[in-house]
C-alpha cells in the first residue's frame, strides 16, 4: 500500500525521480506521513538509482533525517541519485523527499549498498571437486 499511486517521472543511469500522493495507507495517528513509510521510500528509491547504474546490490546502511512531513492528499517528490563509490563493491545514493508544491524539504537520506556476487561467480571447492555455491 505504501507505493499506491507512485508515478515514475524519470529513470536514468544512476538517477530516479518519482511523485506520490499521500494516502491514508501511510499516515500516523496524527494524520501525517509515517516515518516508516519515509524509510521504505528512501530505501526503495535509492536501490532503484543504484541498480540503474549497474549490478545487483543489497542494502548495508540507510541513514535519514526528517525535517517536515506531509498530510493526506499532498503530493511529494522523491529523487534518488548515485553519488559515489567507496570501492568497486560499495555504492551510495542520496535521496530527497520534498513537497511538490512548495519544494519544502521533508527528508534526506543516504543509502549504502554492496554489490551482490552472482552464484555463477562463486566457485567453492569441496572435497577437491569444484561446485557452484548456492549463496
Amino acid at each position: 500500500f505504501i507505493l499506491e499511486g507512485l508515478q515514475v517521472i524519470h529513470v536514468g543511469r544512476g538517477i530516479v525521480r518519482c511523485k506520490l500522493t499521500v494516502t491514508h495507507h501511510v499516515l500516523n495517528e496524527d494524520g501525517t506521513l509515517h516515518t516508516a513509510a519515509i524509510g521504505v521510500l528512501m530505501e526503495l528509491m535509492g536501490a532503484i538509482a543504484i541498480y540503474s547504474a549497474g549490478g545487483s546490490h543489497t542494502s548495508v546502511d540507510l541513514n535519514y533525517s526528517l525535517y517536515s512531513t506531509a498530510k493526506i492528499q499532498e503530493e511529494i517528490k522523491i529523487e534518488a541519485r548515485v553519488v559515489g563509490k567507496r570501492s568497486e563493491n560499495l555504492n551510495s545514493a542520496i535521496i530527497e523527499i520534498r513537497r511538490e508544491y512548495e519544494e519544502e524539504l521533508i527528508a534526506t537520506g543516504r543509502l549504502w549498498m554492496s554489490l551482490l556476487k552472482t552464484p555463477f561467480s562463486l566457485n567453492v571447492k569441496h572435497n577437491g571437486v569444484d561446485q557452484v555455491s548456492k549463496l
